[in-house]
């Protein structure tokens, strides 16, 4: 078994619009984990309208932005959603980076 370690390092292939719920399947089948450091407040998954075990937070004014964590191997991937149109589509992807959860002794 070999493992191609580019593709463990790159984003995984989001695109901006699309359903958290959707995004949520995708990430966990492919072997990305709900990571969030603090488990969300009953608030916030009003906000945010789901109960997705990776919703870390939202905010509660302006726009309405929340944030999900997952983590596989050595990296954590951060999705923040916007509010959807309709309120049964949970949140829509705006944006999405990749963090190392290794900690630099250097620093």
């Amino acid at each position: 078994m070999w493992l191609d370690l580019k593709a463990e390092q790159r984003p995984p292939d989001l695109q901006a619009g699309q359903s958290i719920l959707v995004v949520d399947q995708t990430l966990t089948s492919t072997g990305w984990n709900p990571a969030p450091v603090d488990p969300a407040r009953n608030f916030e998954q009003q906000l945010a309208g789901n109960q997705l075990s990776s919703l870390a937070s939202c905010s509660g004014t302006g726009v309405g932005y929340c944030r999900y964590d997952y983590q596989r191997s050595n990296k954590r991937l951060v999705v923040v959603t916007v509010p959807a149109s309709q309120p049964d589509e949970a949140g829509r992807v705006a944006r999405w980076w990749m963090e190392s959860t290794t900690l630099n002794p250097a620093h």
